[in-house]
């Protein structure tokens, strides 16, 4: 079964990503599709209703997994945007406010003054109104996740709040970190420059 992750992503990019595993997977071949918020979920059930396939809907937390029958091989619409209504961002009007963290210190010249300054950038994050709606952690980054992190309490803090944490793969096992990290998301590249791109306000610290 071929597994869409879509977390992090918004409109047009979960469906892109559904359509491509459509089009990829064998005419009785099932998928799965991960999806994080539910603007996608309601624009992605269109799609696929309007497009004849069957499915099936199981939510777990904020996060809704849609198994989706292939079936026989049909001619899928290509035209995404029709679909990428997204109601609920635009009643609230909130910003989508994403952090950058590239590194496991703040600034550059003296590391010990860095890593005292990103533990104090954390601290105050975790009160900031509205919260970030993701956090995405690559190069050196990645290791502020880790299991041992002076600001590992605030990650999981603005996790359990609903910001989303994303972390790098490439990065994570640059750093042979796979089974250090126990909060967030490992990401690829792909969903990372679609969480920037979709940024309204971008922070790096």
């Amino acid at each position: 079964m071929k597994v869409i992750d879509t977390r992090g992503l918004t409109c047009p990019a979960p469906l892109i990503k559904t359509r491509q595993g459509l089009t990829e997977a064998a005419p009785d071949e099932s998928i799965q599709v991960i999806i994080d918020n539910s603007a996608s979920l309601s624009n992605i059930k269109r799609y696929l209703t309007d497009n004849k396939f069957s499915f099936t809907v199981g939510e777990e937390g904020n996060i809704w997994t849609l198994t989706v029958n292939r079936g026989d091989a049909v001619e899928i619409k290509a035209n995404e945007s029709e679909y990428c209504a997204s109601p609920d961002s635009e009643v609230s009007g909130k910003r989508n406010t994403v952090v950058a963290i590239s590194s496991d210190k703040m600034g550059s010249g003296d590391n010990e003054l860095g890593t005292k300054l990103i533990n104090t950038f954390f601290k105050m994050l975790v009160m900031l109104e509205p919260a970030p709606s993701s956090v995405v952690f690559y190069n050196a980054g990645v290791k502020l996740a880790m299991d041992d992190s002076p600001v590992l309490f605030h990650i999981r803090e603005m996790y359990d709040r609903g910001t989303g944490i994303y972390l790098c793969t490439t990065c994570i096992n640059h750093f042979s970190l796979k089974d250090r990290l126990p909060v967030g998301n490992f990401s690829d590249m792909y969903q990372i420059v679609n969480i920037l791109n979709d940024a309204d306000h971008i922070i790096r610290p």
